[in-house]
């Protein structure tokens, strides 16, 4: 029976031998936690930066989509501003063929100052001319910060050109 007591005891050693393997020590525990704990943040940091990318991906398309809208709206008010330049420009000139018909200069220095006014107005309309032709080409920036302002300079100039030598040559009824 000492073999049979013996058997029995190693087999019962083995089984608490493989038991005491399933248990985990407190080391083992807090290893695996740590790893649990561990897998948690990665998966959270994980989602987080997909969430912030998508976040930013948004945020990128609706600036992108605010920057488009705001240069169609700079390009449909450029283009509203050349038209109305262009009519104003050939308003102009109608009106100062008209006027260079009705001058009536006297003297020879009369003659001479609508001379001049004639090749200064020939100047202005031929520089509002080329800022029409550069206005169709250029970029928002370039439209708004060179060439509006210089041609709103040059209708101007020219409208008072007009006005100054209307007001000095027209006959008057």
């Amino acid at each position: 029976m000492s073999k049979t007591l013996m058997m029995f005891a190693v087999v019962v050693a083995l089984g608490l031998g493989m038991m005491a393997c399933e248990k985990k020590t407190a080391s083992e525990k807090a290893s695996d936690t740590g790893k649990s704990a561990g897998q948690a943040v990665t998966d959270a940091a994980k989602a987080t930066g997909e969430a912030v990318g998508d976040a930013a991906e948004a945020t990128g398309k609706a600036v992108g989509d605010a920057a488009k809208s705001a240069g169609d709206y700079l390009t449909q008010s450029k283009d509203e501003v050349v038209k109305a330049s262009q009519e104003t420009l050939d308003g102009l000139e109608k009106k100062w063929q008209d006027l260079q018909v009705k001058a009536a200069p006297t003297t020879d220095e009369a003659k001479a100052d609508l001379q001049n006014a004639k090749d200064q107005m020939a100047e202005t309309l031929a520089d509002a001319k080329a800022r029409i032709v550069e206005a169709k080409d250029a970029s928002a920036e370039v439209w708004q910060q060179r060439v509006k302002p210089e041609l709103e300079a040059d209708l101007a100039k020219a409208q008072k050109l007009y006005d100054d030598t209307a007001a000095k040559f027209a006959k008057q009824p």
